[in-house]
């Protein structure tokens, strides 16, 4: 196998990523799949069987695609260079607090897949386990296919080719009005200043990464272009600049009134100093001037 990523031919550029397979039959069906949609970019994430003969005969006329994957010890590198991350699930949210897997279907996806440019990574979870909660925070957005409720669970190269049919069918109809999407990098700064903005109104940590996932969700179904990327970042950081502007003058005009209080309550003290009265000699150590004058009489008689 190949340890180089190539590039991909077909104009929108996507990436199987398919996370710890264990079965060789999936390995090859996949690959088969992929290629009656024109996809050719295969990656195995820390796979648990290699790719041999059954895996070969499983892929048919798809075993070039076998030839080329790539296979890597962990999904960073297999996404390394993805400007969108798209996972897959059968687990989707039962309440709508869960943010975090709520999906969209194959469907909606595909109607602004043909438009979109720059590399997808689209990810598929182990046969038994699917994608972990930390793999699913990764994901820019989440597919699940909708299915009936007395097993809702499909085999993983089943639901791979009914996605890989959509995306196929909306990059065959006429092409959209050419956009150009916002990159991986453009998307990450985008958070960074949502995440800055988000720990200035003071929410508590928990509902801080409720908000960002929130955010990550809307913006991969979103596919914000450049220009909308560039001119949120510009509000971002504006809204950053006027709150921190604020409470730096607050802080400011707080040192300010903290400091006039502490004079005028050092110059009240000066100013009742300077009226009250001089301390009698026997405060200063002094003996009384009548004391004194009783001890002169007295050495007087004596002599």
């Amino acid at each position: 196998m190949k340890h180089t990523f190539e590039a991909n031919k077909l104009a929108v550029s996507v990436r199987i990523v398919l996370v710890e397979p264990g079965v060789q039959g999936n390995i090859g069906f996949l690959a088969r799949a992929m290629k009656n949609f024109g996809l050719r970019e295969l990656c195995l994430v820390k796979p648990k069987v290699g790719v041999g003969a059954v895996a070969r005969a499983f892929a048919m006329h798809a075993r070039d695609v076998l030839d080329q994957a790539i296979s890597v010890d962990s999904i960073n590198k297999a996404v390394k260079d993805a400007d969108f991350i798209v996972g897959t699930t059968a687990v989707t949210a039962k309440r709508a607090l869960n943010v975090k897997r709520t999906p969209i279907t194959p469907a909606e996806f595909a109607k602004v897949f043909s438009s979109i440019k720059g590399k997808v990574a689209l990810l598929f979870g182990r046969e038994g386990s699917g994608l972990t909660n930390d793999e699913i925070d990764r994901c820019d957005f989440i597919i699940s296919i909708p299915t009936d409720s007395t097993y809702p669970t499909m085999n993983i190269t089943h639901a791979a080719t009914i996605i890989f049919y959509e995306l196929y069918k909306a990059t065959r109809k006429g092409k959209a009005k050419h956009v150009t999407e916002a990159s991986g990098a453009q998307k990450e700064r985008l958070i960074k200043y949502f995440t800055n903005l988000v720990k200035e109104t003071g929410l508590p940590n928990h509902k801080r990464r409720i908000a960002l996932r929130s955010f990550r969700n809307i913006l991969g179904r979103s596919f914000v272009s450049s220009r909308e990327a560039t001119t949120l970042m510009g509000v971002y950081k504006r809204a950053l600049q006027r709150i921190r502007g604020r409470k730096k003058r607050e802080a400011t005009e707080f040192k300010q009134k903290d400091d006039k209080k502490g004079r005028e309550k050092d110059e009240k003290t000066a100013l009742k100093q300077q009226k009250s009265p001089p301390p009698a000699p026997h405060a200063r150590g002094e003996p009384p001037a009548y004391t004194q004058k009783k001890v002169t009489e007295k050495c007087r008689r004596r002599n």
